[in-house]
This record gives structure tokens, sequence and C-alpha cells, in this order.
């Protein structure tokens, strides 16, 4: 005879199988296929922003910049193109939202995007790695300080190990 708990415990790991496949399905029917006028085709992509020139598109084989003079009719109406558009400074991209059916995501998608920024923070560390690498980078009074601070113990250090080796060498005399 089973008892309760167990039967509770079952039920539990089965919401939890389901909700997990239903996450795991939900960028499947999300995703479409996008044409542009030159054929060119994007298969099974998600929208993942629409800016002021066009979207932005994430597929299997990464993201991708579509404009909008690139798309179809149908698609430039769908996602409001030339409708009050606000004004783009250059080299400024100004997002938009969507509409709310749009935007309610699902976690999976979320969870894609957290992934997102975490790249774009790697990407970003990475970068001024590179930057110090080439010394093009200037040092900020804290990493400043830091490195003093370094210093000062490697000096530290060395000393405590010269003198330590002085003393051992001393003793050893003294021994033989």
């Amino acid at each position: 005879m089973e008892s309760k708990r167990g039967r509770i415990r079952r039920v539990n790991y089965w919401k939890a199988t389901l909700g997990i496949l239903a996450l795991l399905s939900a960028s499947l029917v999300l995703a479409e296929d996008f044409k542009t006028v030159s054929g060119k085709i994007y298969k099974d992509a998600t929208v993942s922003r629409v800016e002021a020139d066009g979207i932005v598109l994430r597929t299997k084989t990464g993201i991708s910049k579509v404009y909008f003079v690139e798309l179809p009719k149908d698609v430039q109406e769908r996602f409001r193109y030339g409708s009050a558009m606000p004004t783009v400074p250059p080299g400024k991209a100004v997002t938009r939202r969507i509409d709310a059916a749009e935007s309610a995501r699902p976690a999976a998608t979320q969870f894609v995007d957290a992934a997102d920024r975490f790249a774009q923070r790697v990407e970003k560390t990475l970068g001024e790695r590179e930057s110090i690498l080439q010394g093009k980078h200037t040092p900020s009074p804290a990493e400043t300080m830091i490195l003093r601070e370094f210093a000062f113990h490697k000096a530290f250090l060395a000393g405590i190990a010269i003198v330590a080796i002085v003393l051992f060498a001393v003793v050893w005399a003294r021994v033989k």
C-alpha cells in the first residue's frame, strides 16, 4: 500500500516534468520563418526586439538584424513600420515595445535574454582586458591603489624570503 506522501511526491515530479517540457516547447511554438524581399530565409526565428529601423531575429545560427526595407509589406505592417516612428539620432538605436500580446514572453525566452546579458558582460570584460594588454587602458584611482598594494606585498614577501634564506644559511653553517 502506497503512502499519501509517496503519491504527492510522484504528482509533484509529474508537474515539474510537464512544466519543463512546456517551457522547452514554448520556444519552438514562438519561432517562425522570415523571408526577405531578396529571397533570404530565416528559419525558426524568434523576434528578439523591434527597433526603429528593423527587427532583431534570433535563430539557431545566431542573432541577425533585418531592416524593414528588406522585409515584405505585411511583415512591416505587423511590426508597425512607418506608423509614428520616433526619430533616431545618428548612431543610436531606439527600441520600442511590442504590443502586450507579443511582449508576454515565456520563461524560456527570459532565460535566453539573461544568457544574452551575461554574454554581453563577458564580451565587455574581455574587451577591457584586451585593452589592458595592448596598453590602451588608463587605470582608475582604485585600480592604481590596488596595483601599488600588490607591489608592496610582493616587495615585502621578497624581503622576508631573503631574510629567511640568510637565517637558514647562518644556522646551516653553525650546525655543520
